[in-house]
């Protein structure tokens, strides 16, 4: 065997992220997951100490969550989780709403292809097998991934990357109304309704069914948000704690 074809038949090296990336990744789940609660101040000495590194690549890795609205710098002040206020999570929807509404009109426009409905099938099972085990956080991330998949079907990957960038946001939105998808289930149904709509290609009724799913969902988070400023009273928290 020559040289050559040795160097063909060897793999790729996959290449190692680096510390900044490794920083950001798990700062990120950290935010999204509820871990570092909303509130929280990023203390750059206690990161670098809990991952092992310089100041540098925290420094890096906050500033790319900055980019993606999961971190907010105050001057003089720090680096923070977004407290989302009621008008946060409205722009979040309009944001949202405006994104899916465009996704279902190309999807109405081309036909749902049957991959789609059967992705959206299994999501909707999972959701379902959820509900009836009392998982919240398991129902809330099908409903997303519900969403997601549809966006993912209209075939523009620049609405795509529209939507990822919101993905954050939400989830912190949903962090605080997750214990109410114990309690939701009329969800399989209003998801099913979507399908069925896309189905048949009726756009009014499908954009009426999606606007009135959206109008429930920013009910329960105003008054979740509500709930959550008056629990945590203005008290302060270190990142490095959680």
């Amino acid at each position: 065997m020559t040289r050559k074809s040795e160097e063909r038949r060897r793999p790729a090296r996959v290449p190692k992220p680096t510390l900044a990336a490794v920083v950001t990744t798990e700062l990120r789940e950290d935010i999204v997951s509820g871990r570092i609660p909303p509130g929280t101040q990023m203390n750059e000495v206690e990161l670098a100490a809990r991952f092992a590194t310089s100041r540098g690549p925290v420094r890096e890795g906050m500033q790319r969550l900055v980019q993606e609205g999961l971190l907010v710098s105050s001057p003089r002040r720090g680096i923070f989780v977004p407290v989302l206020s009621d008008a946060d999570l409205e722009d979040l929807y309009f944001a949202r709403s405006a994104i899916e509404r465009a996704a279902m009109l190309r999807i109405v426009a081309r036909g749902i292809p049957a991959a789609t409905i059967a992705s959206l099938s299994q999501v909707l099972a999972e959701m379902e097998l959820a509900l009836d085990g009392g998982d919240a956080a398991g129902v809330a991330a099908a409903d997303m991934r519900f969403h997601e998949v549809l966006v993912g079907a209209a075939g523009s990957p620049r609405l795509e990357q529209m939507y990822q960038s919101l993905l954050g946001q939400m989830r912190l939105g949903l962090n605080l109304v997750v214990d109410t998808y114990e309690n939701r289930a009329d969800l399989v149904s209003e998801h099913r309704a979507i399908v069925r709509l896309l189905k048949t290609g009726d756009r009014e009724a499908l954009l009426k069914t999606l606007d009135e799913h959206f109008d429930v969902a920013l009910d329960n988070l105003a008054a979740a948000s509500d709930g959550a400023r008056h629990r945590r009273g203005g008290a302060g928290r270190s990142a490095a704690s959680a």
